[in-house]
Order: C-alpha cells, then sequence, then structure tokens
C-alpha cells in the first residue's frame, strides 16, 4: 500500500468513524466508488476501532490485522510451538521452544500474518531483523535465529523475556518515584546505546518495554525501527507515512510524517514517564478520531504532570472512590519543579527544544535523583535572573536565613560533640549530619545565585555568615582529611566570592586573601599527607594560582612569584601522575600565562604568553566545546595581543613609528582572534553573566587595538558595545567592585581612541570618569593598590592631554597628582 493510497484510506476511516453506525455502510461505498478492496481495508478499520478500548494504543498494522479465528501451527523452523503470546504489529508471536541432546532453548518466535505478507511488509520484517541482529545490549532482547515459514512467511527467534510491560511492573510492585526514575534510566540506557548504534526505535510505549521478575527492562519490537544511515532509505523509511506506529506515543514530527531522528524517541520516552508517575498520558482524548488524536499531539501543550496528579487526588478525596494504582504518589509535591520541567522538556513540539540526546535525557534525572541541579533551563534566562531579583528580595533574605540556622545548627552539634560520655555517640552522629547539610546548603545556595546578576548583596551575606562558622568548624578538623577538604573548598569559594581577580567580587581583598591563606595551609596538610591524591593537589595549585593574582593586583612584592614557583612544581607533579588529564594541562597553561604577566619587560611577557598559546590550541582543538578551555584561549590571545600593543606604544614613544606599527598590526590580529573565542564562548553559555562580562572586555582590548590601526570607527562601536553591557551589569548589581573597574577602563578606553583620533577635550572628560570610578572603588577596597597604580597612569594620561592642548599649569597639577597616587602606593604596602 503506497503513502497516497493510505492517506485516502485514513480520511475516509476518520469521518466514517464519527458517524452513527446506520450512516457507515452508505457513506463508505460512496467514498470509496467500485474500489472494492478499499472499502474492505475501511469496514476493517472500522471493525477494530469499534472494538478497541483505545485507539491512541493502536498502530495500523494492529488496527488492520484481524487475530479473530487465527489457526497456531504446531511447529515453525524447527520450533515447536507451545501457545500464542499476542498479535500486534506485523505478525503474531509465539512462544517456542528448540530441543536438541544438548540443549533446549525457550524463544519467542515472530511470522508474518497471512494476508500481511506484502513486499512493503515483508521488507519491514526484514528490517527489523537487520536491526535486532546488529544490537547486543543487556536491555535489549536479544535476535536468536531468523528464517522461512513452509508455507514462504518470514519469521525470527528472539530471547523470550518472561514479565510484564513496564506500567503494570511499576504499578504491581507500588514502585516510589525514585525507583521508578531508576528503572526508566535503565530503559533509556537501552535506548541510547541503539541510538549510538545509529538505531531509531519509533514505537517506544510501555507495552513495548517488559521488566523481568528481577526488575531488569527489556525493549522489544523494533518493527518500525529505522537504521541512521544513508543506505538505509530504502521501503522502510515510509514506516511513518504508513502509520505503522502508536499515536499516543507517537511525537509531532511522526504525526506529520516529517523526519525522524533520535529527538522522537526521547519524545516517546517523555511520553512513558509522564504516564508512569501520573498513571496517565499527556494528552487526554474522549474521541476515536484519529485526527483528533493527531491534532492534539500536534498542538495541544500537555499540564504539567504534578497538576495531573494533585487533580486526580483531589477528584478521588471528593468522591470518596479508589485511586489508579499506576498513578500512586506518595508525595504529589515532589513532581513540582525538576520533575516538571524534565518531563516537559522532553515533549516539545520542536525538535530543537528537546534533550539533544537519550543521554542527557538519562542525565537530567540522575541529578534530579542526587539532588544537585538539572541541565534543563528556561529559555530566557536575562529575565527570569531580572524577575528573581525583583520578585524575591524577601525570599532571598528568607533563604539566607535558612542558612543561617543550619550554621547554628553545626555550632550546636560541635557543643554536643563535647558533652558527657554518654552522649557521646549521638553527638558525633549529629554534628556529622548538620556539617554535611551545611556543606551542602554553602555551595548549592551560592551556585545559584554566582550568575544572577543583581546578587552580590545577598553573596556579602553568605560570606559574612559563613566564614564565622567556617572557623569554628576549622579548630574542630583534627587529622580528618576528608573534613579539611570540605573546610579548604568552602574556605576557596568564599575567597572568590571576596575578591577573586577579574571575576564579580563584593570587593574585599583583604579577606579574599585571608581566605586563600585557609584553604592553602588546609590543602597544604592534606598534600604533604596524601602525596598520590591528585584531586587535592589540582585544588591546592588553583589556590596557589588564584593568590598570586590577587597579590599581584594588591602590590604583594615577591610573593606572587614565589607562590608561583610552588604552583609550578605542584603542577608538574601532577602531570606525571596523570600526563592526559585535561584540568591538569589546562591550569599549567594557565600558570604559564600568570609567569608571563610577573616577567618584568615587555618582550619578557611576549616571550613567556608565546610559550602558552600553541598549549591553549591544543585544548580547544581537542574539544572546541568546553567552556573552560576557550576562556584559557581567550586569555593567552589577550596577554599576547597586549604585550605587542604596549611594545608598539613604547616604540611609539621612542619615535620608532615603522616599528610601532608592526607591533599594532600584530596586536590587532590577537585581539581578533580574542574576540571571536569570546563570541563563541557566549554562544556556548549564553546563561552565565562572567561569559557576557568577557565579552565586554574583550570589545575594550580590540576597540584600543582598533584605534591604533586607524580603524576608530569599528573601534567605538566595539567600545559602545562593551559600555552598554556593563553599565547594564553594574545596574542591576551596584556593589560589584569589578564591574565597577570594567567600567573604569572603558572609560579610560574611550579615552585612548579620541586621543589618537585628536579629540582631546573628549579624551580629558572620559578619564576623569575613570579616575572618579576608581576613587570610588579604592575607598572601600584600600587593599586594590593595582587601583592606585590606575589612578597613577590616568594622570599621566591628563597631564599629557593638557599639555597637548598648551595647558601648562593643569598639565603640571596632574602630574603632582600622578606623584600623590606613587606615594599612596608606598603608604598602602608599608
Amino acid at each position: 500500500m503506497n503513502a497516497e493510497r493510505y492517506r485516502k484510506i485514513k480520511q475516509i476511516f476518520n469521518r466514517a468513524a464519527e458517524m452513527a453506525l446506520l450512516e457507515r455502510r452508505d457513506f463508505v461505498f460512496s467514498a470509496c466508488a467500485d474500489d472494492s478492496e478499499m472499502r474492505r481495508e475501511v469496514e476493517k478499520m472500522l471493525t477494530f476501532a469499534d472494538d478497541a478500548e483505545d485507539v491512541l494504543e493502536k498502530n495500523a498494522f494492529e488496527i488492520y490485522a484481524n487475530p479473530k479465528h487465527a489457526k497456531i501451527p504446531e511447529n515453525i523452523g524447527g520450533y515447536k510451538i507451545v501457545r500464542e503470546i499476542g498479535r500486534g504489529g506485523m505478525g503474531a508471536v509465539y512462544e517456542a521452544v528448540r530441543e536438541s541432546r544438548d540443549f533446549r532453548r525457550r524463544v519467542a518466535l515472530k511470522v508474518i500474518k497471512r494476508g500481511m505478507d506484502t513486499d512493503a511488509v515483508v521488507s519491514r520484517f526484514r528490517h527489523e531483523q537487520k536491526i535486532l541482529a546488529s544490537l547486543e545490549h543487556p536491555f535489549i532482547a536479544r535476535f536468536l535465529d531468523g528464517g522461512m515459514t513452509d508455507d514462504g512467511l518470514p519469521f525470527y527467534a528472539m530471547e523470550f523475556v518472561e514479565g510484564l510491560p513496564i506500567d503494570d511492573y511499576c504499578a504491581a510492585q507500588n514502585l516510589s518515584i525514585d525507583e521508578k526514575l531508576k528503572l526508566f534510566r535503565e530503559v533509556c540506557a537501552a535506548v541510547q546505546y541503539a541510538h549510538q548504534n545509529l538505531v531509531v526505535h519509533r514505537d517506544l510505549k510501555p507495552k513495548n518495554i517488559l521488566v523481568t521478575t528481577d526488575g531488569a527492562p527489556k525493549l522489544l519490537d523494533f518493527g518500525i525501527g529505522k537504521i541512521l544511515t544513508p543506505e538505509s532509505e530504502d521501503d522502510a523509511g515510509t514506516a511513518t507515512q504508513l502509520g505503522m506506529m502508536t499515536p499516543a506515543y507517537a511525537s509531532p514530527e511522526q504525526i506529520r510524517g516529517a523526519r525522524i531522528g533520535t529527538a522522537s524517541d526521547i519524545y516517546s520516552l517523555g511520553v512513558i514517564l509522564y504516564e508512569l508517575l501520573t498513571g496517565q498520558k499527556p494528552y487526554k482524548i474522549n474521541s476515536k478520531s484519529q485526527i483528533e488524536i493527531e491534532k492534539a499531539v500536534i498542538e495541544t501543550e500537555p499540564p504539567k504532570p504534578s497538576t495531573v496528579v494533585s487533580s486526580q487526588q483531589s477528584a478521588v478525596s471528593s468522591q470518596d472512590t479508589e485511586r489508579n494504582p499506576k498513578s500512586e504518589i506518595r508525595n504529589p509535591k515532589s513532581l513540582r519543579g525538576d520533575l516538571d520541567t524534565i518531563i516537559l522538556k522532553s515533549l516539545r513540539k520542536e525538535v530543537a527544544e528537546r534533550y539533544v540526546s537519550v543521554g542527557q535525557f538519562s542525565e537530567d534525572v540522575r541529578r534530579y535523583l542526587e539532588g544537585v541541579p538539572i541541565l534543563a533551563r528556561p529559555h530566557t534566562f536575562s529575565y527570569r535572573a531580572a524577575k528573581f531579583i525583583r520578585r524575591n528580595r524577601v525570599g532571598v533574605v528568607a533563604a539566607t536565613l535558612v542558612f543561617l540556622a543550619l550554621c547554628t545548627g553545626i555550632t550546636v552539634a560541635v557543643w554536643q560533640a563535647r558533652r558527657a560520655e554518654q552522649q557521646r555517640v549521638l553527638a558525633e552522629k549529629r554534628f556529622a549530619e548538620v556539617r554535611q547539610l551545611a556543606n551542602n546548603v554553602v555551595f548549592r545556595y551560592h551556585d545559584a545565585i554566582a550568575d544572577l546578576q543583581g546578587a552580590t548583596a545577598v553573596r556579602e551575606m553568605l560570606v559574612r555568615d559563613a566564614l564565622q562558622y567556617l572557623d569554628a568548624l576549622a579548630t574542630d578538623a583534627g587529622d580528618d582529611h576528608e573534613f579539611k577538604k570540605e573546610l579548604a573548598l568552602a574556605y576557596l569559594k568564599l575567597g572568590d566570592v571576596q575578591g577573586k581577580a577579574y571575576a564579580a567580587n563584593i570587593g574585599d581583598t583583604a579577606g579574599a586573601l585571608a581566605s586563600y591563606r585557609k584553604a592553602a595551609a588546609l590543602f597544604e596538610e592534606i598534600v604533604a599527607a596524601l602525596p598520590e591524591d591528585v584531586s587535592a593537589g589540582e585544588n591546592l595549585v588553583k589556590i596557589y594560582d588564584n593568590l598570586a593574582l590577587l597579590l599581584t593586583r594588591a602590590g604583594g612584592g615577591a610573593e606572587p612569584q614565589e607562590i608561583l614557583q610552588k604552583a609550578l612544581v605542584l603542577n608538574r607533579r601532577l602531570l606525571k601522575i596523570e600526563p592526559q588529564n585535561a584540568a591538569i594541562r589546562r591550569q599549567f597553561v594557565e600558570l604559564q600565562i600568570r609567569s608571563g604577566d610577573l616577567e618584568a619587560g615587555f618582550e619578557n611577557n611576549l616571550r613567556e604568553h608565546l610559550k602558552a598559546l600553541p598549549l591553549a590550541e591544543q585544548l580547544v582543538a581537542e574539544d572546541a566545546n568546553n567552556p573552560e578551555k576557550l576562556r584559557t584561549l581567550v586569555r593567552v590571545n589577550q596577554r599576547v595581543g597586549t604585550d605587542y600593543y604596549r611594545m608598539g606604544e613604547k616604540a611609539e614613544k621612542e619615535n620608532q613609528l615603522e616599528k610601532a606599527r608592526e607591533f599594532y598590526a600584530e596586536s590587532l590580529g590577537f585581539h581578533r582572534k580574542m574576540y571571536q573565542a569570546t563570541e563563541r564562548l557566549y554562544e556556548i553559555e549564553p546563561q552565565k553573566s562572567g561569559n557576557y562580562r568577557y565579552l565586554a572586555l574583550a570589545g575594550v582590548n580590540l576597540g584600543k587595538t582598533l584605534s591604533k590601526n586607524g580603524e576608530t570607527l569599528e573601534a567605538l562601536g566595539k567600545l559602545e558595545k562593551s559600555r552598554e553591557i556593563i553599565e547594564e551589569t553594574l545596574q542591576l548589581d551596584p556593589k560589584n567592585s569589578e564591574c565597577k573597574f570594567d567600567l573604569s577602563i572603558v572609560y579610560e578606553t574611550f579615552g585612548a581612541i579620541y586621543r589618537n583620533a585628536g579629540e582631546h577635550q573628549k579624551a580629558a572628560e572620559y578619564v576623569r570618569q575613570s579616575i572618579a570610578l576608581d576613587e570610588e572603588i579604592y575607598k572601600t577596597d584600600p587593599k586594590k593598590i593595582e587601583i592606585l597604580g590606575h589612578i597613577g597612569e590616568s594622570y599621566i594620561v591628563l597631564s599629557e592631554i593638557a599639555a597637548a592642548l598648551g595647558e601648562d599649569e593643569k598639565a603640571e597639577n596632574y602630574r603632582r597628582k600622578a606623584e600623590e597616587s606613587r606615594a599612596r602606593i608606598k603608604s598602602g604596602l608599608s
């Protein structure tokens, strides 16, 4: 039967199904005209549609194939038939055995029904054999044998699976939500395996997933499966067009007859999970009309699973009737939030909006089970973030109070641990439980708000109160290395919030240095005791790196170089233990960048930074979509471009103009690469506010270099975009100290560009705005000596502009202010 003929049959059937029985006969005779074969097909479909409990549960072959009065054969191809198991799809399925002297094999034997052996159906049947023979997985029923019956019908034998459909099994075993989800993940593993072997099932439903008595799922019936290779585009490819699918579990693209891929199986799995957790399908249809069914699947948005269960329980409560055992939810509230989000993402109408793979779908289920954030996110993160800050001020404060209550619990636990001997065991248990709970809340709570614009004030409260309790816990760490790791990581996290260089922070450099030193001391103890603990070593290198960079910004003298050398020695030792560890290799590149930063002289800076460049490029070549590796590549290109830029400035001051032009041209190439890598980073993680900042600062670097290469208009365009990004961020988060410094750099760069263009008055105005912001930052964070250096450099620029304008008195005044800044630096370091 070709697709066009099937569509005509389906149209006639749909109209007839809605008519009264007495009207159908005349309508069908009239619609089919002289085509008696078409009339018989429609009448057959109408007969079984009337008998079916739910037409959503039938595919076209199940409707066409009449199981009544079928004779059961005694033997097929050397197998003795025991009984008929069922009929559906393209053929009948029997329990059969093959016996010999050495073994007895029990199989499920599938045979095409007489009358269904058309060329298209036989091709489909053989296609299913080809698929099954290629799959070997513990959760997929194994293909064993194939052949022809005596009367010329194809058959194949497969592993006999004795079990219940997955929905019936869950109800019979009274599984909890978590138990259902774990079982579902095993099903996902089977489907993911099939996809990795380029096979799409295309008819996933509970009846095709049996669960054995020992709780193992078995995936059956690849009757309309598809092999995802170019050579597979044969008659088998028309399966969906011919209606060989089960409408209740079919994806919108299957209903529409569009191209089918792995996303269709993801949708069907979503329907199955919806049904396992709620006891009903996403679409409740009160009609047997296939038109209504298809319309619901294509157009209707399914309700949240949690609302379905709530309404079911309300109805049961009000009517005092029995519950549906398949929807028995012990805690309906547990479906709200993450589970609603996971299931509805899998049921998106558009393929691109679903999970990209079954593996990702299963991963989100695992994350839910383990209580960590899921991958699925709302579509408009920036809107959600802004709304969160405005709408949930009270909620954020309440969450902070919860955090404080938990920390208070830690103090109580410590106190209890020191009580009389008869309470010691109970106190230690209580201490461990509360410590674990508090540790989870510190990290999960902070991570949940870290990328929200406007969250700095809340992070500041978290730091202030968390430090008090962490310091109290640190006194009781003893020789418990795992406990020390927890404390050290917490100090590292708090140090980042307080003042991590070039990241959103609350502007407390002194506090950040103190937290980093505490974290370093704890991890140094652990690494000394456990030298083969690679994870501990990695964390210590990371802390050293953060500490060295922050000390450099705070004018730390020789100490940053000393700490950096310790980090390099430890990093090289870790590389010998795990030479292919990408995280350790990336950290080595970061240390090489830092080494270049600490060198004296632009040529020396460039030499060290160029050593890092091929290493960073190799990391990205291995994994082009890894955000951390991309950030490292951005940093290397920025450093190399800036080194060339500064060498150009030096040559320009020495009146070596040709050399300066060459350096500026080199700088532009690297800063363009930096900007492109930053755009890619933002595409991968647009929800991460740090990437938005990266994009802004990349525009600053590129704008300055464009200006020196005579591209003033493009330079101003890039810089204006950077200013918009940073001002928007600062407006939402006015306490973000690092963001204020970013804006200061933007103003300084505007000044440099206008100065290069000869517009001295505009240049001076922007530089003054930069100084005003710097003074504001330094007032709140006097340990940030780098700011004083920037102020001094800005006054030198103003002095040079005033001299160019012939304003000698102003020029001298600005020079004095620059000297005052240098004096303040010396005072701050002493």
